[in-house]
């Protein structure tokens, strides 16, 4: 995300399309590096079932983990599917 803040977005506010295709193009392998991390925490919990006994410690972690992945899956979603094609499309009209 620090990546996003520091270089991705000051070029899209500035009104910059040429040279954003390459940042835009590492912003989604990380997304898909991220996902492939989400099904390595959706596999070793069990799709974040809680296990029998389960306290409250644990509880809050699951319920903040399940908020923490469909927070970001969001992010990813919008910027893959929304963001980012709207400045590919200026990219490629540029140059």
């Amino acid at each position: 995300m620090m990546k996003e803040e520091q270089i991705l977005f000051p070029t899209m506010q500035s009104g910059g399309s040429v040279g954003i295709a390459h940042p835009i193009a590492q912003m989604r392998r990380e997304h898909e590096e991220e996902v492939e991390h989400l099904r390595t925490i959706e596999h070793v919990t069990h799709g974040l079932s809680l296990p029998p006994g389960a306290c409250g410690s644990w509880t809050a972690l699951y319920t903040g983990l399940r908020k923490f992945t469909d927070d970001l899956v969001m992010h990813m979603h919008l910027e893959n599917a929304v963001l980012f094609p709207r400045f590919e499309t200026q990219s490629r009209a540029a140059g």
